[in-house]
Formats: C-alpha cells, structure tokens, sequence
C-alpha cells in the first residue's frame, strides 16, 4: 500500500476588530456656546474609548496645530470675533489618538452705557469772527479716556488726552483751561471723545462759526479711535 500524502492547509482566522481595539471617540462642548470677544470660554473634553483607558488629552486652542497637554477642561479666551478652530487629542493606554475638530463663532462684545454718562459744558462768547471759550469742560466716570482734538488755524494744541481720576465718589470734572478764554476763529473744529474699553461713551463736535454760537453735534463712540455712532435709544 503506498503512503497517502497529507496536505496541511493552515487557515488564518483575523482577529475580530474588538480585539485589536478601535482608537478614541474625541469630542468636545464649550461654554457659553456663542461667546463674545474677551469673554471666559471653558471647554470640556467628551471623549470616550471602550477598549483602553483614555490617558492623554491635548488641546489646540490656537487651530494652528500646536497641541499643548491639558486637563478634562480648559479655559481661554478669544480676542477677536470670527471663526475660530480649536482642536482636542485624546490618546488611551494603547497608544491609540484621535483628533476632534470644531468651529466656535465669537461674536463682538456687548456693549454697555456710560454710566453716569458724560456731560460736555461749554461756556462761548462772540468775538471778531469768530467765539471766546469761557468754560470747556467735562463731567465723566473715574477711569474714563477724555480726549480733546482741535482741527484748524489757532488751535492753542492739536491734541489733549486725559483719564478722568479721582479718589472719591461719583464722576470727575476734566477742565480743558488751554482753551478758556481764548479766541478760536470760524472754521475751527473741537471733537471730544469719552470712552472706556467694553462700553458706549460719548461723543462731541463743536463747529466755531462766524457771528454765531458754535454748532453742536453730541453722539456716542464705542472706543476712543472709532466714528461715533447713534446713540442707543
């Protein structure tokens, strides 16, 4: 009887994918959910990995790809409104990382009113062709900016800046004494602005005209260098 030769077949059998392990589910929330430009963000991380511990988080708060470590949550801010790309890394025991990506919408600040808002007096008197300044002067919150340009021929300065401080209550009374009692011709134009960062301050033009009181125009500014803008109603 001659041999039988026997053919071993060695069948491989793949590991179920549970075996192997599948990387981490990144996820992440933020709150407030529509912040504001300067306001305090906190983001949460949501991952979850059912296979392995999750051991490592890191998170791209800038959406440039600079991952720095971090806790479970983490809070920034945003500085300018827009669109802004923030990233979290999460990696388990095994090694295994993935990358969760998300878009938050910063909206611009909401601003508040003055309060007390400020009050600009002036005190004029006709002269030749043009006005005398008796008084010129502002009433505003401590800590406020007051800024005076003068735009013309004759301005006894272009430009005074001022922060209205004090040590005690209520609001403080800025003099502007380089223009009292002097004579300004017509043509000349005095702009105050009364601002302070995250709120609606004021806004005043003075038109010097001839053999008339000068022409006043108040509205509101959101900063010092802006236009001014409506005053809310």
């Amino acid at each position: 009887m001659r041999g039988t030769a026997l053919a071993l077949v060695v069948i491989g059998i793949a590991p179920a994918a549970s075996a192997l392990g599948e990387p981490p589910a990144a996820s992440f929330l933020w709150f407030p959910t529509a912040p504001k430009v300067g306001e305090a963000v906190t983001l949460a991380s949501t991952a979850t990995d059912s296979a392995s511990p999750i051991t490592g988080l890191a998170w791209d708060l800038a959406g440039n790809g600079a991952f720095a470590e971090g806790g479970p949550i983490v809070g920034t801010t945003f500085s300018i409104p827009g669109d802004h790309l923030v990233q979290l890394r999460v990696t388990d025991a095994e090694g295994r990382s993935a990358i969760a990506s998300e878009t938050i919408k910063v909206g611009l600040p909401v601003l508040t009113l003055m309060e007390p808002f400020p009050v600009v007096r002036f005190v004029a008197s006709e002269s030749g062709s043009g006005v005398t300044l008796h008084l010129l002067s502002v009433e505003a919150p401590k800590g406020t900016r007051v800024t005076l340009v003068c735009r013309g021929r004759g301005c006894p300065v272009r430009l005074e800046d001022r922060v209205a401080a004090s040590t005690g209550p209520g609001a403080v009374t800025v003099r502007f004494r380089r223009f009292e009692r002097r004579r300004l011709a017509a043509g000349v134009v005095l702009e105050i602005r009364v601002s302070k960062s995250g709120e609606i301050g004021k806004y005043t033009r003075l038109l010097i005209r001839h053999r008339k009181p000068p022409r006043r125009a108040d509205e509101c500014v959101e900063q010092m260098a802006a236009a001014p803008i409506a005053c809310p109603a």
